[in-house]
């Protein structure tokens, strides 16, 4: 009989999950969720990150956070955070070790080789590669019992990039907490309350782009789509973090002023309520112009039945049935983008859209829920610690 510490404790593991931080983000969420859906099924989460405001759902459910400057990328910090991560390890008995970036991942690998934890990582996104010594750091990702990753896009960069055996990939896509968002959820008080927060007019149609401001994300393709629109009545809220890139928010308001826009597109930073805004709104969009691993505000979009347009790139690829569940559009292309979201104007309300709509909520409660995400990572643990038995 295996005499392994898991086995000892009935099948019961401890599983430490190593991020930079937990600020916002589908990485710091979904970690988060994980967590808790371990500590549901009796099994030891422990959580370590340099903190932030998501630290704070932690402490509600007495899941174990220790601070840790894990988002550094001094050579001398990476170093010593392994020597602490060893002794945490060591201390909680920890089974394995969950990374989700690279700098992290070097301290957890290091960790891991000094103890008997098994490493297993996450890919979530796709790391440019400029030089071979970027590459090389890239590389501590793909040293994991198993590399997780989040799309069949990131499946295929790692292959096509990196020498890497198939069968060590596992593909487990980002999930939705589909019974949060539901539109069953809503109710016309939160609703009225959020309209007034955003000074949201009525009776016209509402668009939401969920994204941080950053380049790559297309707010200045969406602002551009929507002065070709402007014989349209519509309103459009851009939500998401401001902070980290303030020079290019400005860059955004200052091209909806040249394009006399500002009373049409308003800009704001993040909010927890998400839900009630996915609820005023009638269109979401996703205007990347580069690849995105997954796109998870899209799912969330699906999951409370609104009319979704995405850029045919990356991830989105694969959480959008073209004109089934959603649209998609070329990157970079406002012309292309003004004509779907018109498009999707002319078709609000009607059975055409209830039809898309619903579909696309069946398709992220099959293929896209968070229950299943949680499962199939449950599962990846299980088959880690059962081959490291043998």
């Amino acid at each position: 009989m295996p005499s392994l510490k898991s086995s000892k404790r009935y099948n019961k593991y401890t599983i430490l999950q190593v991020v930079p931080a937990l600020v916002s983000g589908g990485v710091e969420r979904g970690t988060i969720e994980v967590a808790k859906y371990l500590k549901i099924l009796g099994h030891t989460p422990i959580i370590i990150s340099a903190g932030g405001t998501l630290v704070k759902e932690l402490d509600k459910e007495d899941i174990l956070h220790i601070d840790m400057n894990s988002n550094s990328k001094n050579p001398f910090v990476i170093l010593n955070n392994a020597k602490l991560i060893a002794e945490i390890i060591k201390k909680y008995n920890v089974d394995i070790v969950h990374t989700r970036s690279r700098a992290p991942a070097w301290s957890s690998y290091l960790a891991t080789k000094w103890t008997n934890a098994k490493f297993l990582t996450t890919f979530h996104g796709v790391y440019n590669i400029p030089n071979s010594f970027k590459k090389y750091y890239n590389s501590i990702m793909l040293k994991g019992k198993k590399v997780v990753a989040v799309s069949n896009f990131v499946k295929q960069h790692l292959l096509e990039n990196y020498k890497i055996d198939e069968d060590k990939i596992v593909v487990i896509e980002r999930g939705v907490n589909c019974d949060y968002f539901d539109p069953a959820n809503l109710t016309s008080e939160k609703l009225e309350k959020c309209c007034d927060k955003y000074d949201v007019p009525s009776n016209v149609p509402i668009i939401l782009m969920p994204s941080r401001m950053t380049s790559w994300k297309g707010h200045l393709v969406l602002v551009e789509a929507l002065s070709k629109l402007k014989h349209r009545d519509f309103y459009c809220l851009m939500v998401g973090d401001i902070s980290r890139h303030p020079n290019f928010t400005n860059r955004v308001k200052e091209l909806i002023a040249n394009l006399k826009l500002q009373n049409k597109i308003q800009i704001f930073g993040n909010d927890s309520d998400i839900i009630n805004l996915y609820g005023i709104s009638d269109i979401i969009i996703s205007a990347s112009i580069e690849p995105e691993a997954f796109g998870r505000t899209i799912i969330e979009g699906q999951a409370m039945e609104k009319l979704v347009i995405a850029t045919n790139i990356g991830g989105a690829v694969e959480t959008i049935n073209n004109n089934i569940t959603g649209f998609h559009v070329e990157p970079n292309n406002a012309e292309a983008l003004a004509q779907k979201i018109d498009y999707c104007f002319s078709i609000l309300g009607t059975d055409i859209a209830k039809k898309i709509q619903e579909a696309a909520r069946h398709t992220v409660i099959n293929h896209f829920s968070l229950d299943l995400m949680l499962r199939k990572n449950l599962e990846i643990y299980k088959e880690i610690l059962k081959n490291s038995h043998n």
